[in-house]
């Protein structure tokens, strides 16, 4: 007898391992999942089945490592279509992201999580997370993007989130981890939290820090509370930021990719406030600001670069 609901699964792991997975395909596959608590049991029973395949897992490894982000800086000598073709080799090690996740967002899509506690995470553009709750924990994991979360309380276990090496503990609190940067960065929007990587930090309301892949946690610049998080209602907000990193935050919520042809170093940082669900024309302000050239190749790919001077 044919086995329908894991048919249906290998499906959905194939879909979710190809990378190209829309806003309405990951809420189809939100649905079936709910639908059925056996289809949930399918799916993860596929999706170890695609995890225990070390051998093809290893020979991607050292490309998810050097994979770009979704704006890169590329050698002007090269052509485009030698970009488009590193589009396509670099969507299979993030294919590994998205199996391993348990709730996570396509490009341009904000979408809010009800954990089992009663906990609420919002996703924003082209994030994953996975989720670890035991008898003696509840852990979050950041795979990739930014997540804000809001604590239920009454639990006793204690609320964590890990990204790159560090925790961040919940005492009281909804916060923002931010996993888009070189560096992990975390604000408050309630109560308090505890990094823990290295030596511990404590952040309340306002407070904002960051930490690496190595070392301690260090205080960023304190912000209005409303203004953290702010992308939870399409408000992208940038301070003070170099325009090629301003350009990085803002193709978050593009479909397709922009790459950066030459040196866009120099020049007054960015600062403004631009809506999430319009990226084209935050980029258009961004190059009427500096003088840029932009070009847009088949796929909704972007090149920009340096005018003329």
């Amino acid at each position: 007898m044919t086995d329908m609901r894991g048919e249906q699964a290998r499906a959905w792991v194939v879909r979710l391992a190809s990378g190209a997975m829309s806003a309405d395909e990951l809420r189809s596959f939100d649905d079936w999942a709910a639908a059925d608590p056996r289809n949930r049991a399918a799916f993860l029973r596929e999706r170890q089945t695609w995890q225990d395949l070390d051998a093809v897992e290893d020979v991607f490894g050292s490309a998810a490592e050097g994979a770009p982000s979704r704006a890169r800086r590329w050698p002007s000598p090269w052509l485009p279509a030698a970009a488009a073709a590193l589009i396509a080799w670099f969507a299979v090690p993030s294919a590994w992201l998205w199996t391993r996740s348990d709730a996570a967002t396509g490009t341009g899509q904000v979408r809010e999580v009800a954990l089992a506690d009663g906990s609420r995470v919002v996703l924003d553009s082209d994030s994953a997370i996975a989720i670890d709750y035991d008898d003696t924990d509840r852990m979050v994991r950041l795979l990739k993007g930014r997540a804000w979360f809001a604590v239920r309380h009454g639990d006793a276990r204690p609320f964590r989130v890990a990204a790159a090496d560090g925790v961040v503990r919940d005492i009281g609190t909804a916060f923002e981890v931010d996993d888009t940067a070189p560096h992990t960065r975390v604000g408050v929007t309630e109560g308090a939290v505890q990094i823990e990587t290295g030596g511990q930090l404590i952040l309340r309301v306002g407070q904002r820090a960051e930490f690496g892949r190595a070392g301690s946690a260090a205080y960023l610049q304190t912000l209005p509370s409303d203004e953290i998080g702010a992308w939870r209602s399409g408000e992208l907000l940038l301070r003070e930021v170099p325009l090629e990193a301003a350009i990085r935050a803002i193709a978050r919520y593009r479909s397709g990719t922009v790459f950066v042809l030459g040196n866009l170093a120099g020049g007054p940082p960015i600062s403004g406030s631009f809506r999430t669900d319009r990226p084209d024309e935050a980029l258009d302000t961004l190059a009427a600001m500096r003088g840029l050239e932009r070009a847009a190749l088949p796929g909704g790919i972007l090149l920009l670069r340096p005018g003329a001077r």
